[in-house]
């Protein structure tokens, strides 16, 4: 058994169920009550109230069903539940159940909160192992910063503190910070409100969402492309000026480290780097 988890896709950044849905593809073998023999198929997805299973085979509503959950490095999880619903994906053969698991001991529970923690893990490590592959590719040796950077100039609304709005250019992009060209002075340790939109004509480097065939090892296997071509939408970042450099054409430059910045907006300046990068590397930029 091949334990694969995958990047989130982009509605579920904003997951609006009671528990964290984590996406998964994961062959299992699941016992069904009234049949004679396991069923096979593919763990889409699961949290710790229940899962989505893929399967060429018509199953009832209502079936009782169990499957064991075998994390990486800890004891199989014994998971049992009832089929709640079924749908035939327009792109693909066979059915997905939505199974929701029966109530479970305390001890039960945290395994599979745990096994889910670390799959979430498990995958914004390999996220961050792509970018950093990138990285070094596109600059040709390491990347010294804690962030990586892109040069890209970048429309930026900005407001000082006690001063009113004005319109300047944002470069050197990082989820740390950037470097703000504008008309104001400013003195070093200062706050600044900054607005700006990532230009989301980069992305076009990004392959098409939906789903693709990949060969491994194990056999074919299909993986869903995540919509990293969705438009970027405004960011409201507070930050502090951290550094002044030499100014041009009459507007100083500072260096401006992000104070507020979450998860999220790390993510899509992540994505905006990425792209960036990619295209530099296949002359598409």
């Amino acid at each position: 058994m091949v334990w694969l988890a995958r990047n989130p896709a982009p509605s579920e950044r904003s997951n609006q169920r009671q528990s964290y849905r984590q996406s998964v593809e994961l062959s299992i073998a699941v016992n069904v009550r009234g049949l004679p023999a396991p069923v096979y198929g593919t763990l889409i997805n699961i949290s710790e109230t229940g899962c989505r299973l893929r399967s060429l085979i018509l199953l009832d509503r209502n079936r009782i069903v169990e499957f064991e959950l075998k994390p990486p490095g800890t004891a199989p999880l014994n998971l049992r539940g009832r089929i709640l619903s079924r749908s035939t994906p327009s792109s693909e053969a066979g059915f997905e159940y939505g199974i929701a698991f029966e109530e479970s001991l305390p001890k039960q529970r945290d395994a599979l909160g745990r096994t889910i923690a670390e799959m979430q893990r498990r995958a914004a490590a390999s996220r961050v192992a792509a970018r950093e592959a990138e990285k070094i590719a596109a600059e040709g040796g390491s990347q010294r910063r804690s962030s990586l950077r892109t040069v890209i100039t970048v429309p930026v609304r900005y407001r000082p503190a006690n001063k009113p709005a004005n319109v300047g250019e944002a470069t050197d992009i990082s989820a740390g910070g950037l470097r703000l060209l504008c008309p104001d002075t400013m003195p070093i340790g200062s706050e600044i409100e900054l607005r700006f939109t990532l230009p989301s004509s980069v992305l076009k480097v990004y392959p098409a969402p939906g789903d693709r065939i990949e060969i491994t090892p194990f056999g074919q296997r299909r993986v869903r492309v995540p919509d990293n071509r969705r438009p970027f939408e405004e960011s409201t970042l507070h930050g502090q000026v951290l550094s002044r450099y030499e100014g041009r054409n009459g507007n100083e430059l500072y260096g401006v480290g992000f104070t507020d910045i979450d998860g999220y907006q790390r993510e899509e300046i992540a994505r905006f780097i990425h792209a960036v990068q990619l295209s530099r590397l296949r002359n598409t930029y």
